[in-house]
């Protein structure tokens, strides 16, 4: 019995083998079988019937039968025809059932190959996008825009863990025009195997983004050293004489040093967490500056940044070139850097009205589109307009009382944003249910000795309680900003936590119907959910659309990497808002305001009302009615 039973684990092992082995070894296997039940039933009949045929030929009688049920009805004798059903029988299940199956597994199979994506693409000089993380479909959404030349992104290769479960439904849901779905090829592989890379052909990329993976639970700590890894495998191709130019996301600002050390090529960081720590902690100070600076980075139908080619200005100075825009706005200028690494750019925005333009400069436009910008060909001379007014510059505050309700990374770097701030002191107060022990540590990695410009109440709660929340005495704050938390396990339960938060603060504060209203600052995770808390007058940032703005932005203009970290900068060329004195509080023309920020080095983006839509690159000739509400959105160049 041993020895029988091992004898049959031994053949069903064999059997399985086989069957696992692919269409082809199924196939021989399946006619093994049915030639064994063909001889079989060509001895049955030869020894049983005993016709004139002989044994060959009752081999092939019996294999007609078992493979062609038509000839069922031919044979003559009980015996025979008994043999005759058997063998068609066997045949339907044998021969029919089995080599359908077989071919139907082979071609599910083969489906489910080519659905799957891995089968590399044939693109040169095509955009690369590595991940399907929330950043995605935004960066995406931003290379398809109009207004970015097809010339610039042609081609654009996606790759994600598995294309089928999701990816390519999100994909199809898009309203994206049949040309540009054409554009997009979504490819199945790990961004962390150098093998899977070259299904989207990273090694003929024009340019290669490499978006974080999401900033919740526990991801947020291989996020970074997942991009760092992909770097390294890009550092292989560099070494191979390929040279793309990379776009990076990293979560820890401090890792930054390490990414370019990793790649040597052409390659921008993009720091979002320090992105988004300096939008809040200027929109703090300057309470109104995120609708602008949501307005040039979330809003489509606003204008853009773009770089054009300054050739036509060689040898002129900044204000003839000023002085000729007339549809799109010149904010700066960008000289490439010799002699330092690829892609490196000087960045000078808002420069003097004497500067001069040189051989390869570019002009940095605020434009709808690059026709706007590229009419622009002549340069004329200023005429300085009698300015007898200045512009009102908010008084920056010696002190700001912030409360803070929620905990993620970018919390951290927000607080050591404060920490470096000289010119103001920060009172904070951080609500969270994470440990009171887990925030100090994570803040005194930064900060081991007390910071003297930020003090911080750590408080362990559930700020969506409305006794806690009445205790903290929210309306004795002069900011309260509200954190899409990372100890969740999505963005989506992350928003409704800081939407429940922001509707009880908000109900606290109607209730209570106090004289003054904290500046209220909402990060969300989610675009959709800006309707439910974009209103009372409180601002609204969506981080992962501000970053994939960012991504795409710098992707498609290198230079841009730069520009972004001047205009959310607290020290040198950077975004303010500026107000009007009384005098230019009338019906005045966007000309004159132009001239007015001009005279101040600044150059002027657009213009919002509080609380009102934002407008960036007006029209020279367009005339508004300018109030003391009226906030004008400038460049402010570094001053002397």
């Amino acid at each position: 019995m041993a020895i029988a039973s091992r004898i049959s684990a031994k053949i069903k092992f064999s059997i399985e083998r086989m069957l696992g082995g692919g269409a082809l070894l199924q196939l021989l296997l399946a006619w093994g079988i049915v030639v064994l039940v063909a001889v079989t039933g060509g001895f049955l009949a030869f020894y049983l019937t005993r016709g004139e045929a002989d044994l060959s030929e009752e081999f092939w009688w019996s294999f007609l039968r078992l493979t062609d049920p038509g000839y069922l009805g031919d044979d003559e004798g009980l015996l025979r025809r008994v043999i005759s059903t058997l063998l068609t029988i066997a045949g339907y299940v044998l021969f029919m059932g089995t080599l359908v199956a077989i071919m139907t597994q082979w071609l599910f199979r083969q489906m489910r190959h080519f659905e799957l994506g891995q089968t590399p693409v044939s693109f040169r000089n095509h955009t690369v996008l590595l991940g399907w993380t929330s950043r995605t479909l935004p960066v995406l959404n931003e290379l398809v825009n109009p207004i970015i030349p097809e010339q610039n992104v042609n081609k654009i290769a996606v790759l994600a863990e598995d294309i089928t479960e999701g990816p390519s439904e999100e994909l199809l849901a898009e309203d994206f025009s049949g040309k540009n779905r054409r554009r997009i090829v979504l490819r199945s592989g790990s961004i962390l195997n150098p093998e899977h890379l070259d299904r989207v052909a990273i090694a003929d990329a024009k340019t290669v983004i490499i978006p974080s993976r999401s900033n919740f639970a526990e991801q947020t700590l291989s996020a970074d050293t997942d991009v760092i890894k992909v770097l390294l495998s890009l550092q292989t191709e560099y070494a191979n004489g390929k040279d793309p130019q990379v776009v990076a996301e990293l979560q820890d600002a401090r890792k930054v040093p390490i990414a370019l050390h990793t790649y040597q090529g052409n390659l921008q960081v993009i720091a979002s967490d320090l992105i988004i720590a300096r939008i809040l902690m200027r929109s703090a100070l300057y309470p109104g500056l995120s609708g602008a600076v949501n307005a040039l980075l979330i809003d489509p139908e606003q204008a853009q940044f773009m770089p054009e080619p300054a050739a036509p200005f060689v040898g002129k100075q900044w204000n003839q070139v000023f002085a000729g825009a007339q549809k799109a706005t010149p904010c700066g200028v960008l000289r490439p850097e010799k002699g330092k690494r690829s892609g490196s750019t000087e960045t000078i925005l808002a420069p003097p009205g004497n500067f001069t333009i040189a051989e390869g400069d570019e002009v940095l436009y605020l434009a709808t589109s690059h026709q706007d910008a590229q009419e622009h060909k002549r340069a004329m001379n200023h005429r300085p307009m009698q300015v007898s007014e200045r512009l009102i510059t908010p008084e920056r505050p010696l002190r700001r009382k912030i409360l803070m309700l929620g905990w993620n990374n970018r919390v951290i770097t927000l607080l050591d944003e404060m920490a470096k701030d000289e010119r103001t002191k920060y009172y904070v107060t951080n609500v969270s249910s994470a440990s009171i022990e887990e925030r100090q540590q994570l803040f005194q990695e930064r900060w081991p000795v007390r910071a003297k410009q930020v003090e911080i109440d750590w408080q362990q709660a559930d700020y969506t309680a409305e006794s806690v929340m009445s205790a903290l005495k929210p309306q004795d704050f002069d900011s309260v900003m509200m954190f899409s938390s990372d100890r969740l396990a999505s963005g989506e339960e992350a928003d409704a936590r800081s939407i429940v938060a922001f509707m009880l603060l908000d109900y606290l504060l109607a209730k209570g119907k106090y004289n003054s209203r904290p500046h209220i600052m909402v990060e969300l995770h989610d675009p959709s959910n800006a309707a439910y808390v974009n209103h009372s007058n409180n601002e609204v940032l969506v981080s992962s659309v501000v970053v994939s703005h960012v991504l795409a932005q710098v992707a498609v203009y290198p230079q841009l990497r730069l520009v972004y970290e001047h205009l959310l900068s607290a020290h040198g060329a950077r975004m303010a808002l500026r107000f009007l004195p009384e005098k230019l509080q009338r019906t005045i023309s966007i000309a004159e305001l132009r001239e007015y920020a001009f005279a101040e080095r600044a150059v002027l983006l657009g213009y919002q009302n509080i609380g009102g839509k934002t407008v960036l690159n007006p029209s020279v000739n367009t005339q508004i009615k300018a109030t003391a509400d009226t906030q004008l959105i400038v460049l402010q160049g570094m001053l002397d």
